[in-house]
């Protein structure tokens, strides 16, 4: 779940005509969705990248070492 606080920020990064914060209707809305779905990709990898780290660390230390060094894309 996004915080609040998240949420905002992807607000402020939309583009809008105007650099306002309190005309929400001048933000394209399209751009505010796919600034959201990108964070949202983006955390999950982040999320699932550990979660291999960890099955992989359980079945070869060495190799989750190596692979927790590797980014997630």
């Amino acid at each position: 779940m996004l915080s609040e606080e998240t949420i905002k920020q992807i607000f402020f990064q939309s583009d809008r005509p105007r650099r306002d914060p309190l005309i929400a209707d001048e933000v394209d809305i399209t751009q505010f969705a796919h600034n959201i779905e990108q964070y949202v990709a983006v955390e999950y990898a982040r999320k699932e990248h550990a979660r291999c780290v960890k099955i992989v660390k359980d079945m070869n230390r060495v190799v989750g070492d190596a692979l927790e060094n590797q980014q997630p894309k």
